[in-house]
């Protein structure tokens, strides 16, 4: 069976190896087949980094290296036991809290380079907020070239199958406003007279996405470059009030498709199957707005764990395959965990054994422990 059954792991939901080995026991136990593993959230490290410092929450303090390296940990245990790990990165969050980023080695980037934060139409740097992630803007430059540089580190250092591009965004609509980004923008316009601003911010951001993947098969030419985007790529059913990718944050994944900036799309449609298709946020209805376009990308839907019931969640993944798309990939290990799913998809609908489109035939066996023994902690978020 070609189907793709992928499981978001955070960077909250591991703190040592222990963690690590029980969470990747578990998923394997669960039928899983992919593990898109967060090892980068906001301008740190989860694992071995000459540009980026060690997160602090491994080690107490931002830049202290906590005597272990989650990635290869990971790594070696997903191959241990049959899994793909793709390594999970956040794009764009520069920081999140209150406070800006402390002193490091490495330096942290907004510390190096605080005007890389976004900027209003007024010209005004995002303010540090408690509780909020701060954005780099992605149409700077020098920001791309430093992102190029983590990737080409991260893929050439460690034996991943796959790179997964998470929050690879502006964070709203009025953003970008930094004196590079208007200087950029005047000149694209000298060329284009007229050409909108949004559409500009949206080819920006397709052609940095793309330009990421093309550094990270540089250096591992079978790896799979994916991308987490919004659910709702336009409104095309006059719900309102809803977020748009396209309109909120010049996230134009239908771009990405035609450009061939991934290899594979991950719409994140964490509402359920709503009572009649088409009301407001219904899951089948923005499963079948994506699905042509898997006749040019690889598709993935995107589940929310905590959508509804176990029974939710195995309808959800039967409208996935009555579309033929390549499969899920489910946020999070975590809800799964706490809610007791992770035995039942192992028993249900994961029960027969699956190969990732793309992948090789998983060889080694699963572990038969109980899928939802893990002790690692649950109630961490990422």
């Amino acid at each position: 069976m070609r189907e793709a059954r992928g499981v978001w792991v955070t960077r909250w939901d591991y703190r040592s190896p222990d963690d690590v080995k029980a969470i990747l026991a578990a998923v394997a136990a669960a039928g899983f087949n992919q593990v898109f593993f967060q090892v980068r959230g906001a301008g740190d490290a989860y694992y071995r980094s000459r540009l980026a410092p060690w997160a602090a929450s491994l080690g107490g303090k931002l830049g202290r290296d906590p005597g272990w390296d989650p990635l290869a940990l990971a790594c070696g245990e997903a191959r241990r036991l049959g899994l793909e790990l793709h390594a999970w990165i956040n794009v764009c969050t520069g920081w999140k809290g209150a406070q800006p980023p402390g002193r490091s080695r490495p330096r942290h980037l907004l510390r190096a380079h605080p005007d890389w934060r976004v900027r209003d139409r007024r010209g005004r740097a995002q303010p540090y907020a408690d509780g909020a992630y701060i954005f780099v803007n992605p149409a700077q430059p020098a920001f791309q070239t430093h992102l190029e540089a983590i990737v080409a580190e991260l893929v050439s250092f460690y034996a991943i199958d796959g790179l997964h591009l998470d929050y690879a965004r502006y964070p709203a609509q009025d953003s970008s406003f930094d004196r590079t980004s208007q200087r950029l923008y005047r000149k694209a316009r000298k060329r284009e007279p007229g050409l909108d601003r949004a559409v500009w911010q949206r080819r920006v951001l397709a052609d940095f996405v793309g330009r990421l993947r093309e550094r990270a098969l540089e250096a591992r030419p079978d790896l799979r470059v994916s991308a987490a985007v919004t659910g709702i790529y336009l409104d095309r059913w006059g719900w309102g009030q809803v977020t748009q990718g396209l309109v909120d944050f010049h996230q134009d994944s239908h771009l990405w498709a035609e450009q061939g900036a991934v290899d594979t799309l991950v719409p994140m449609i964490y509402w359920p199957p709503a009572a009649q298709p088409g009301q407001r946020c219904d899951f089948g209805t923005l499963v079948a707005d994506f699905a042509p376009l898997g006749e040019k990308v690889g598709l993935q839907i995107g589940i929310n764990a905590e959508a509804g019931d176990y029974a939710v969640l195995e309808r959800e993944i039967a409208i996935v395959r009555e579309h033929g798309l390549d499969g899920v990939v489910i946020f999070a290990w975590s809800a799964l965990y706490e809610r007791g799913f992770l035995d039942l998809l192992g028993r249900g609908v994961f029960h027969r054994p699956a190969v990732p489109p793309g992948g090789e035939a998983i060889t080694a066996p699963a572990p038969r422990t109980r899928a939802g023994s893990s002790r690692a902690s649950a109630a961490r978020r990422g």
